[in-house]
């Protein structure tokens, strides 16, 4: 990723925490290692604020973390589509990501930005299409979301409970895992 990704994400977090320069160097790097997944690194910027920071508020934390985790998302979409446009032979599972456009979210109801949320994983779907055994239709297996719904998803569940126990919007959103995250998110939809 750019520098000027980590230069963003240390102004944001040293906004937040009165410039303490040790703390926004370490989460800017660590939020602009390549090798960082963004599923694992909202559990980490979590537990590094609640560490060093442990009187931010958990509305506060959550605010920084979606955040950050927006910038660095904006950052690799920058990235994708570069290589999207230099390679045009791109994979159907891997290409349904990265459309981007303005949308409803399908769990919280909110508009904006949305990401592609695979109801069965990518390397599952990969899997199957490429033991000849079955045909794959892509499209079924995708739903509209937003980044914080999105991130929110992969934080409750690992991936083989998403394949196994969470096929369908409306399984996920009968879960009492994520009850607690929509009624926050709706609440805040609302009060913005």
């Amino acid at each position: 990723m750019e520098s000027s990704l980590y230069n963003r994400i240390y102004q944001r977090v040293g906004s937040e925490v009165n410039n303490d320069e040790q703390f926004c160097t370490y989460l800017a790097e660590i939020c602009t290692d390549s090798n960082s997944h963004c599923d694992d690194l909202r559990d980490i910027i979590d537990t590094i604020f609640k560490t060093s920071y442990p009187n931010i508020s958990e509305t506060r934390r959550q605010h920084i973390i979606y955040s950050l985790l927006d910038m660095i998302e904006e950052d690799q979409q920058k990235i994708n589509k570069e290589i999207n446009n230099k390679d045009n032979d791109e994979d159907d599972i891997d290409l349904s990501e990265r459309i981007e456009r303005d949308g409803e979210c399908k769990l919280c109801g909110c508009h904006q930005r949305i990401t592609i949320h695979h109801l069965i994983p990518k390397l599952i779907l990969k899997r199957m299409r490429n033991s000849g055994k079955e045909s794959v239709d892509v499209s079924k297996y995708l739903i509209e979301v937003c980044r914080p719904c999105h991130n929110e998803i992969h934080r409750i569940w690992p991936h083989n409970e998403l394949a196994k126990d969470y096929q369908t919007v409306d399984m996920i959103l009968d879960a009492p895992a994520i009850q607690p995250y929509l009624n926050w998110k709706r609440k805040r939809e609302r009060t913005a």
